[in-house]
């Protein structure tokens, strides 16, 4: 099994018997089912997601063989609950993919830190925590009878904001060193990778850029730092496409030194909060055909390659492929941008 093989959903009404089966196996097997345990497996749907908390599931192809539970606590923290891998495929990567989830969930939802509660007897999932970054904190009395440890880790906080033209010696900075970073070894000439930097990044230009009306700008913030952008183009049409209202992901960068941090999947986020106000029918971007980490990327949010197209950088040529997601929420009625938040505060 790879790990490309495994997808995790969020939850979903017929989701509720595997949800029940995988926690009630591992559960029945090593302690007893509490009061509480039986609420929440037969009805997540009142006693985690009506509470502001999430459920994910673990698909490889159309079986569900994992699931984890984020439950609310307050405003800052989410409690990991209820994680669980079909037996036969532990030890796979499964639970590690899983956790990894739910901290990008966590993050996406505002929180500040995750605690969890177990048994020291189940040593392989304590040690898959402490190899994720939690650590043991003090344990509180009566929380579950079951519990004797609870750990915590302390997520490092991004934030996304709507870039204005005052951002654009940020927007690039950024572009500058992650383009050069990611794509340097591509270029037989580095003054073809020259000229296309200046050219693109120049700051007068971007600051131009993000005041056109049909352009959104995004930076990202990790503990207060710009690491990343995305430039969304709400109305971009291809002719590969028949639908009528295009939106095109025309960029997004990370800086090298953030990857896996969650910062791309959190701009990936803000784009299609704010699909959902603009309400394309499909979103299109594309990608270097070598750039297997970003296909990948993009796969895992939903998009699928439908083309190919080449584009010339000063004497060389490059060859993209076309990927697109549909946004089925676009014929429903829409909320209003109080989806995701603009302001710079």
């Amino acid at each position: 099994m790879k790990r490309n093989d495994i997808k995790i959903l969020d939850y979903r009404p017929e989701h509720q018997p595997h949800f029940e089966r995988l926690n009630r196996q591992w559960i029945e097997k090593y302690f007893w089912l509490e009061p509480i345990d039986k609420f929440v497996l037969m009805e997540p749907e009142k006693a985690i997601l009506q509470k502001g908390g999430r459920v994910l599931m673990a698909a490889l192809g159309e079986e569900i063989v994992g699931t984890a539970a984020l439950k609310k606590v307050d405003d800052n923290t989410y409690e990991l609950t209820k994680m669980a891998v079909e037996e036969k495929l532990q030890g796979k990567g499964l639970g590690k993919a899983l956790i990894k989830a739910a901290i990008e969930k966590s993050r996406l939802l505002g929180a500040q830190r995750l605690i969890l509660y177990s048994q020291t007897s189940l040593k392989p999932a304590i040690h898959l925590y402490e190899k994720t970054g939690f650590r043991e904190v003090e344990l509180e009395k009566g929380v579950y009878s079951r519990s004797d440890i609870k750990m915590e880790l302390k997520l490092d906080q991004i934030k996304i904001i709507r870039a204005y033209p005052s951002d654009a010696n940020t927007i690039s900075m950024i572009g500058r060193k992650s383009f050069h970073d990611a794509f340097m070894p591509t270029f037989n000439r580095y003054e073809d990778l020259a000229e296309y930097l200046d050219y693109t990044y120049e700051v007068e230009k971007i600051a131009a850029s993000i005041k056109k009306s049909n352009n959104v700008f995004f930076i990202a913030l990790y503990n207060n730092q710009p690491v990343g952008f995305a430039k969304v183009k709400k109305q971009s049409p291809n002719k590969q496409i028949s639908d009528t209202r295009q939106m095109e992901l025309q960029k997004i960068y990370v800086l090298k030194e953030y990857h896996g941090s969650g910062v791309a999947q959190s701009l990936m986020h803000a784009v299609i909060q704010l699909a959902k106000v603009v309400r394309p029918d499909s979103i299109w971007l594309d990608v270097y055909v070598g750039n297997t980490r970003g296909i990948h990327f993009y796969e895992k949010t939903g998009f699928e390659k439908f083309g190919k197209h080449s584009f010339k950088i000063g004497t060389q040529l490059f060859h993209y492929d076309l990927m697109m997601m549909p946004m089925p929420e676009s014929s429903q009625n829409h909320k209003s941008s109080q989806i995701i938040s603009y302001g710079n505060d």
